[in-house]
């Protein structure tokens, strides 16, 4: 059974289908990825499954419960956590200083007894950033926000981490390190869904892709299925729309 479960999901904007029944899976234990071109409807699932975008038709389950109805700190209690497209930090606070504020929350409303101190300090750690964890996030270069980002997120203590363009930012050696930080988390047991123009990147730590176009989901499989998918090089990596074969072409 998946961890995350969407079903059927739609979104309309006054006249315009940002989202088309669409489906999709993440399962504990892997990296799926969400791709696709600029406007093909990725963040707004990203919103329908954290609860800050109501759909306009469909459902999403979490551990098969359906929480269509719930607000979004209610499934984030549940086990969800993000990063955003846009970065969104505490900017004025020091990268510690972020993560410790995710790790106090956690702990008010789990009462698992954990160490706020201890946690955002082996959080630091474990995303690398221990080294700027006294910077305010404000003065630090996008990647390295990014970071903090994510390390705040993951002082949740998520089953489920939904990321938006989380290798926004970082150089190749930095993306390196992002990509192997991924596959541990994930052998782990977290179920990670990633939203990545780094289409590398991609390729290298999902082992399942949904591709979306124009709010529909045009393809969905593993990297080589989606590499040769000629679909979704018409779509979004670069081929000759002529490639793909004329009743499937997706205009655009």
């Amino acid at each position: 059974m998946s961890l995350l479960s969407v079903e059927e999901v739609s979104v309309r904007f006054g006249g315009v289908m940002a989202l088309q029944d669409v489906e999709l899976t993440a399962d504990p234990g892997r990296v799926t990825g969400l791709i696709g071109p600029n406007g093909a409807g990725k963040t707004t699932l990203f919103n329908v499954i954290t609860g800050l975008q109501e759909p306009t038709n469909g459902r999403v389950k979490i551990d098969d419960q359906d929480v269509s109805g719930l607000k979004a700190h209610q499934r984030a209690r549940m086990g969800l956590a993000r990063t955003f497209q846009r970065l969104e930090v505490f900017g004025s606070l020091t990268a510690r200083e972020n993560v410790l504020v995710a790790a106090e929350i956690r702990r008010r409303w789990s009462k698992d007894g954990s160490n706020p101190k201890e946690v955002a300090e082996a959080v630091l750690e474990r995303v690398g950033i221990t080294s700027a964890a006294n910077e305010r996030v404000d003065a630090m270069p996008t990647g390295l926000a990014r970071l903090v980002e994510l390390a705040r997120a993951l002082a949740a203590n998520p089953r489920l981490l939904l990321l938006d363009e989380p290798g926004s930012g970082l150089d190749t050696q930095e993306t390196e390190a992002f990509g192997d930080l991924l596959l541990e988390l994930a052998n782990e047991g977290l179920a990670i869904l990633l939203v990545e123009h780094d289409v590398e990147l991609v390729m290298r730590v999902c082992q399942l892709i949904h591709v979306l176009d124009f709010g529909k989901k045009i393809a969905e499989g593993p990297p080589s299925k989606i590499k040769a998918d000629p679909r979704v090089q018409a779509a979004y990596l670069g081929a000759d729309e002529d490639a793909a074969p004329e009743e499937e072409v997706v205009p655009g």
